[in-house]
C-alpha cells in the first residue's frame, strides 16, 4: 500500500486508478483534514457487504450458525464436479 498526497495523487490520477482497479491496489491519500484511501469498486463492495452483514443481527445469527452446522458435519453439500453433471447452478 502506497502513501502520497492528494496533489501527487492527481497528478497521474488516470494511472492510478488503473493501478486500484486492475491490481486492487490500496493508496492513501494525505490531506491535512484527515487520510482518506483510494480503492477499487469490486473492494468497496465487499466491504460494504461485510458491514451490512455484520450489523444484521439475523444474518449474522444465520451465517454463524451455518458454520458450527458445517463443523460438526450437518451439512453436506455437493462437490462443484456433481453440480456440473446434475446441470444444477445453484450454490453447492
Amino acid at each position: 500500500m502506497q502513501t502520497i498526497s492528494v496533489p501527487e495523487a492527481c497528478e497521474r490520477l488516470s494511472e492510478r486508478c488503473e493501478s486500484v482497479a486492475g491490481d486492487y491496489e490500496q493508496i492513501i491519500l494525505t490531506r491535512e483534514n484527515g487520510n482518506v484511501v483510494l480503492i477499487s469498486m469490486d473492494e468497496w463492495e465487499t466491504y460494504r457487504e461485510t458491514m451490512l452483514l455484520l450489523t444484521d443481527k439475523a444474518a449474522l445469527k444465520a451465517l454463524l450458525r451455518s458454520f458450527e452446522d458445517h463443523d460438526a458435519g450437518k451439512i453436506r453439500g455437493k462437490s462443484p464436479e456433481r453440480h456440473r453433471q446434475t446441470g444444477k447452478t445453484e450454490a453447492f
